[in-house]
């Protein structure tokens, strides 16, 4: 049973209902909607001129940043300095007291937990294995922050925002904080810890680099990061294909478009360099307490859109929508506005012991050596001084090249799995990880779309302790569309489910185990073993009822007493050749049953059958409260992308089917089953009573999966749809509601990913079908479990993660004897069977159990 503390539900509460809000998601029955085919209006940046872009000159830093930073004027205050060598040197003597760390450790702290693939983990590998193959010994970073009137004229204007010249880039009047990671050689490393920038200076020429020229001459893994108040410009959605849902035919996306939206965002500005193997650099561009400026969608070519189609006129057109004509323009930009707010505004944090607010808003990995010089160094220029479009408009329209000289690996509108967790400001040095890798200090910031925000909780359970009579659960949907930068063509779309149920008692007097027992057994394994199991299970409790009956005591004035039970009657039964025989015998039934499955789901069923066969060797009763043992049952399952689509896909008639056969199984009278009555009588009576409500929630059930169907639908149209054409592989889908004010109609445009898109309508299925459940059909088990229960059927063994959690106290007091249940061996048991091609949303992007469990 998993304890969820109302710290991780405090964290994703506004994300999760900011996700949840979808307009028309509560409207959206789809059981109509067919998507077979896409109305496109998509244009090819290949042919986009960038002159406009190209004619800026920003330039990088100025010598009079540099002379001052390195004279120490303006009252530049310095943090304590970090020193990393290949290994730790703990009795070095150094000024300032300063340590010298281990960035082996760093790396392979970052490996074992974050994956090979984390940014974090591919820059130190750099810098360690620089420092085992040159003369440099050491890495010193060095933090410091300097006030207003430094010489600060990290700024330009820009133009292409609307008809207005924007000054983009890091005010004159702001206050500038920095970080420089500069390697040295033994005879240097004083120097830099007591002095870093004018060591840096007087060592290199520079603390910021002044050209192109400067910035290849940086060794692997050196790095600096910018930071100070201002505006940076952007393009969004370019080159993503862009779904649009039609309100009126039950929200299934039928419009493929190609956007672009020019913005402005300000707060908190940052930038990141730092200088990775051969001719590649990383630049990283965020916003702390970020706030959309400006937001204008592109209706004609320029400044790194290409705003007209192919037959001349503009791809944002006003189309037909319904009776409406809606202009696709004005909607995109209201969407994208809202989209970009909602990310830069987003604060979602764990424990971290320097959490920020930091979102990164572009990443780009810039190869000096490729494609034409000198747009390779404007568009590093410009990314440097906080304009991302020319950089932004090289990678679309170099989308075909194996080798672009600029890869964006995520934006705003996009950001990859492959960076779910943020660093802050510290995310291109060392010491952020090794105080939270190393020396493992708290959690990390779940940062982007992909990550946090995409995670949602809905959970009813207690906060530790035994239930009493108490029942929950826990429904999560999560979304991914992943892109690893050195392979743009893994590019996957993914959403899960995981669905946990979970109920409990302090006494258990009830055969509330036994039906949850019953029903994992018939939805995992189908009825002919929990069939079988009746022929011995059954036998044996009715053999504790004849043999140990419960007595009515009689007082002495002749009123009647509560019921009795001979719990000693009972103990002794238990080692009974006949009793012993009949569990040996159940135990062996099942054999011939399970051999065709792995050997997890083997040990789930009989780990199953012995709890089932066990609880029925003992006496279960409601007439002594206090007597029966603390006692859950937690049934939890994860559906992967490939479940979910085998669940979207199941007709109404094969979920009903599976629905009774598992209502069958619990509310059969287990003392009559084999004593005069027979299964197919116990299916008749669910019939008799449920058909119709069984029905009704089948109906909600198909309406709610054609409704996810849709969405992956349009996913798999979008490839034969744009064949031919170059575009990048991350899908978005926007929705909105048609309103008879036009206004509230655009206003209510969201954006969104497709596969976000289908976690939501995942959760929306358990969420209508668990309210479907609770009006149509009554006990023994809850709406949850009916709900869990009825999924789990459907889908492929392979594809199936679940996990059957029995937790078990039988310890006898003075006021409740258990002897029978410790005689018996009943015990807490735990069994998780995974299909062999489960592909679960966790691992190296994060883990849920982690999550979850609140650690």
């Amino acid at each position: 049973m998993r304890s969820h503390t109302l710290a991780v539900l405090a964290m994703f509460t506004m994300s999760g209902l900011a996700a949840c809000a979808a307009p028309g998601d509560e409207d959206a029955d789809a059981a109509g909607a067919e998507v077979s085919s896409l109305e496109s209006y998509w244009a090819d940046a290949k042919k986009l001129d960038l002159g406009d872009l190209t004619r800026l000159s920003v330039g990088f830093a100025t010598d009079g940043i540099n002379d001052a930073l390195s004279s120490g004027r303006n009252g530049i205050k310095f943090d304590a300095p970090d020193v990393y060598g290949v290994e730790a040197e703990p009795n070095r003597v150094l000024p300032n007291s300063a340590e010298i760390h281990a960035l082996n450790e760093v790396v392979s702290g970052l490996a074992a937990q974050y994956g090979e693939t984390e940014l974090g983990t591919q820059v130190n590998k750099v810098r360690l294995n620089h420092l085992k193959s040159s003369g440099d010994k050491y890495y010193v970073e060095s933090a410091f922050s300097a006030k207003a009137g430094v010489g600060n004229d990290w700024q330009f204007g820009a133009g292409g925002f609307g008809d207005t010249s924007i000054t983009l880039g890091i005010q004159a009047d702001a206050d500038l904080t920095s970080r420089v990671i500069v390697a040295t050689d033994n005879d240097k490393l004083s120097d830099l810890v007591s002095a870093p920038l004018a060591a840096a200076k007087a060592a290199r020429g520079f603390v910021f680099p002044r050209t192109l020229a400067e910035v290849k001459s940086m060794k692997p893994g050196e790095m600096f990061a910018l930071r100070g108040l201002g505006k940076l410009g952007a393009n969004f959605g370019v080159g993503a294909p862009l779904l649009v849902a039609d309100p009126t035919g039950g929200l299934a996306y039928r419009i493929l478009v190609s956007a672009g939206v020019s913005g402005v965002i300000g707060g908190q500005l940052d930038v990141q360099l730092v200088r990775m193997d051969g001719d590649e650099v990383v630049v990283d561009v965020g916003v702390q307490k970020g706030k959309g400026v400006s937001f204008y969608a592109a209706l004609h070519d320029g400044f790194g859109i290409k705003g007209i189609c192919e037959d001349g006129k503009r791809c944002l057109r006003p189309v037909n929508i319904g009776s409406k004509s809606i202009d696709l323009g004005k909607m995109v930009e209201k969407a994208v506005a809202k989209r970009v707010n909602s990310y830069v505004a987003l604060n979602v944090s764990g424990q971290a012991s320097e959490a920020e607010s930091r979102v990164s808003i572009s990443r780009f990995h810039f190869h000096l050596d490729k494609g034409n010089a000198g747009e390779v160094e404007k568009a590093l220029q410009q990314t440097l001084k906080f304009d991302l479009r020319l950089a932004q408009a090289m990678y679309n329209r170099d989308l075909d090249q194996a080798t672009p000289a600029v890869f964006e690996e995520f934006d705003a509108m996009r950001a990859a799995t492959t960076s779910t967790k943020s660093f802050g400001f510290g995310l291109l040095g060392m010491s952020i990880y090794r105080k939270n890798v190393v020396q493992k200090q708290g959690t990390f910031v779940l940062q982007t779309p992909e990550g946090a925000k995409t995670i949602l909780f809905d959970s009813l359970t207690k906060n530790g302790g035994w239930f009493s009579g108490d029942h929950g659960f826990t429904r999560t949907g999560i979304a991914a569309q992943t892109v690893d930068a050195r392979n743009p063509d893994s590019f996957r779309s993914e959403a899960n489910l995981f669905v946990q149920a979970v109920v409990g008692d302090k006494h258990m007097n009830d055969d509330m185990i036994l039906d949850n027992v019953d029903a994992t057994l018939v939805t995992l394994f189908g009825n002919p073993i929990v069939d079988t199991l009746d022929k011995y299970g059954n036998e044996m409790q009715r053999l504790v009822w004849s043999t140990c009956p419960a007595v009515v005591e009689e007082k002495e004035n002749g009123s009647t007493s509560s019921k009795k039970f001979d719990e000693e009657c009972n103990v002794n039964l238990l080692s009974t050749p006949k009793m012993t025989d009949l569990k040996a015998q159940g135990l062996a039934a099942i054999e011939p049953l399970i051999k065709g499955y792995p050997a997890d789901y083997q040990a789930l069923a009989r780990n199953a059958a012995n709890t089932r066969l066990t609880l029925q060797s003992v006496g279960i009763h409601n007439f002594d409260a206090a007597n029966g043992p603390n006692v859950s049952y937690s049934i939890n399952a994860r559906f992967d992308d490939a479940a979910l689509e085998q669940i979207a896909t199941t007709t109404k008639d094969e979920y009903v089917k599976g629905l009774r056969e598992y209502l069958a199984a619990i509310r059969a009278d287990r003392m009559k089953i084999g004593a005069g009555q027979t299964k197919d009588q116990a299916r008749a009576d669910v019939d008799s009573k449920y058909g119709d409500d069984m029905s009704k929630v089948g109906d909600v059930f198909a309406a709610k999966a054609h409704a996810y169907k849709i969405i992956g639908d349009a996913e798999k149209l979008i490839p034969s749809t744009l064949r031919g054409k170059r575009y990048v592989q991350y899908p978005l889908g926007m929705r909105f509601t048609i309103n008879n004010d036009d206004a509230k109609t655009y206003e209510s445009a969201i954006i969104d990913s497709t596969s976000n898109d289908r976690a939501k309508a995942a959760t929306a299925l358990f969420d209508e079908l668990k309210k479907a459940m609770d009006k149509h059909l009554d006990g023994p088990l809850h709406e949850e479990q009916h709900t869990v229960y009825s999924l789990l059927p459907l889908v492929d063994r392979a594809n199936l993660d679940v996990t059957a959690d029995v937790k078990a106290d039988v310890k006898s007091t003075f006021w409740s004897k258990r002897e029978r249940y410790l005689a018996a061996g009943f015990k807490s048991v735990t069994s998780n069977a995974k299909g062999a091609q489960v592909s679960t949303i966790s691992g190296d992007m994060f883990n849920i159990d982690g999550l979850v469990n609140g650690n």
